[in-house]
Parts: C-alpha cells; structure tokens; sequence
C-alpha cells in the first residue's frame, strides 16, 4: 500500500534540480534507526516471493493455482500491512514511499504477464495497466530530480484494489464474467489515475 509522507527538503544546484545522488543518498539513509523498518522488510518479501508467483501460475494446474492465489494473497495483505505498521509505528520513510510503489507494480506485473501467457486475459488490457504503471514511474522519476515524492491518490488506491480483485478471480477462473468485469474496471482507473497523477506532480513543480 503506497504511503504518505512530506516532501523531502532537499537543496538544489544552480540550474534548479537536485542532484540525483544527494536525493538518493537522502532517501536510503532514511530507511529506520539501525537499517531498514519492519515495513521496509515487509515489502521486500513481498518483491522475493514473485517468482514463485509467476512459476506456479504458468504449471497451469488445479493444485499450482491454488497455491498461485494464497502467494498472491500474501503478497496483497503485505502491501496493506506495510503502510499499516508504517504509519502505526511514525515508520513512514522516503525508502518505503519510493520502495512500496515499486513492489506494487512488480506484483501486478509478475501475475498479470503469465495470465496473458496462458490465455486468461486480452494482452492489449495489461498493456494499458502496464503501461500507466510505466508512465508513473517516468513522473516519479520528474518528481524526484525536483526533491519531491508525490503521494498517492485515492483513484490510485482503488486502482489497485480492483487489479488484485481480478488477478485473484483470473487465477482461481471462477465467475469468469466477474474477472473481466473488474480487469476492464482496474484498466479505466489506471487511465483516470495516471491522469490525476500528472495533474498532481504538474500542480506540485509549478
């Protein structure tokens, strides 16, 4: 789950920006007293139990995807449990605003990917969801050269409550109407999202 956190001050150099390695030097250090937070740990699990998501889901059994789900499963209630103690405990970090946001789209990438692999949804739908995934991630980049990181948007938490919603009835093929149904609904508020995220980071440097 992406957090929220102030902006990062940060000092900038003649032309305006700030230096890509005094931010990043600015954000890893900020991981927790000792080295990462609980909720730092957390989501890094969830990034190392990926490939065990993307092998069970492409052996295509009854019994691989049963197992798929619960990795799945796990990985989403981590997401959640993150942010979670995070904000519980005062452990919002710019590592974890920069690190969880990352780990969400890997794990969507890791499910969607073998879905399309083996037939369960159309390529051109991840394509869109993926690729607002991307273009997020370039704005971040704009964001970041600038000392900002931008926190996240109810549209874009809904967004990705309805792409673990699909993925999870796409996997299990159960009600396969209602997998579609919502993959064409996680897809319209990726659009809506990236849009509203581009407002948000132009709003922010101007």
């Amino acid at each position: 789950m992406e957090q929220s956190t102030p902006e990062i001050p940060a000092e900038k150099n003649k032309s305006g920006e700030t230096g890509w390695a005094e931010t990043a030097a600015r954000i890893f250090s900020s991981g927790g007293k000792g080295g990462l937070s609980l909720p730092n740990w957390l989501t890094l699990t969830r990034i190392l139990m990926l490939p065990l998501l993307v092998l069970f889901l492409l052996q295509r059994s009854p019994q691989s995807r049963g197992i798929a789900v619960v990795i799945f499963s796990l990985a989403a209630i981590s997401d959640w449990m993150d942010g979670h103690l995070a904000r519980k405990h005062g452990q919002i970090t710019p590592l974890g605003e920069l690190l969880d946001p990352v780990a969400d789209k890997l794990l969507i990438m890791a499910a969607l990917l073998p879905l399309v692999a083996i037939g369960k949804v159309d390529a051109w739908i991840v394509a869109v969801i993926l690729g607002r995934e991307f273009l997020v991630t370039a704005m971040r980049a704009v964001a970041l050269r600038q000392g900002l990181i931008v926190a996240s948007s109810p549209i874009g938490k809904t967004k990705m409550g309805l792409e673990i919603a699909a993925i999870i009835f796409l996997i299990m093929d159960i009600i396969p109407l209602a997998g579609t149904i919502l993959i064409w609904a996680a897809m319209i508020a990726a659009v809506v999202s990236a849009i509203d995220y581009f407002h948000k980071i132009a709003r922010e440097l101007a």
